[in-house]
């Protein structure tokens, strides 16, 4: 089955050179950018095997939309993430997205992602297709695929969109630059996150693992 990559993210094995970088305040304003801190989560699977998700050189840029209306915003998202699995795995899937809120507390602590790991507070999101303008309105959040395949041409077969990427061995990544989405309609504070989640499978065990990245402002 063949699957083409439609957006501008780059699927590699072994990205090194991962920055440390502190959180830059982002307000709201005509434009606001700045480097996010990203973030890094291990965990040991029940049969020992050990996987760490890393996500890093995370940048935002938030802009007014053309428009310039007050109740609308446009964001630019570039980061890394590298995976490493150990032990008896062969591999595994990322897909990576951001969660975007309207006047929604990223509040509580996720079990999956360890202690100090905010989470969205809304369970369920639908999700929106990047580089596309969504409507959100108060308390409503979304989730955004930063990663975005096609399976062979068929569009009638049920898994022609993919929104995670497979890779093979103990090291993968996914690398992303400059990809937009639009917020329409939310007149409150808007906010956002990155969401990481992999999976591992073994002969024994299937695992999945979520990183959330700091919240940040949109205005």
């Amino acid at each position: 089955m063949k699957k083409n990559i439609t957006r501008r993210v780059v699927a590699a094995a072994g990205l090194t050179g991962a920055v440390a970088m502190g959180l830059t305040s982002l307000a709201a304003g005509g434009a606001t950018a700045g480097p996010l801190p990203g973030g890094t989560v291990t965990r040991t699977l029940v049969d020992g095997t050990p996987v760490t998700v890393q996500l890093f050189d995370e940048f935002v840029n938030v802009q007014r939309a053309i428009s310039n209306v007050q109740t609308s915003r446009e964001v630019w998202l570039s980061g890394k993430v590298r995976v490493t699995v150990g032990g008896k795995a062969e591999g595994g899937s990322i897909a990576a997205g951001y969660l975007v809120g309207c006047q929604v507390n990223f509040g509580g602590v996720d079990p999956e992602a360890g202690a100090g790991v905010s989470v969205d507070s809304t369970a369920a999101s639908p999700s929106a297709e990047l580089g596309s303008t969504f409507k959100l309105g108060p308390g409503e959040a979304n989730y955004v695929p930063i990663i975005s395949e096609t399976s062979g041409d068929d569009t009638s077969y049920k898994d022609y969109e993919v929104s995670d990427y497979s890779f093979k061995g103990q090291k993968g990544g996914v690398a992303y630059s400059q990809e937009k989405f639009g917020i329409d309609g939310c007149a409150g504070y808007a906010s956002a996150k990155a969401k990481i989640k992999v999976t591992v499978s073994t002969d024994a065990v299937k695992g999945v693992i979520t990183l959330y990245g700091k919240p940040f402002s949109l205005g």
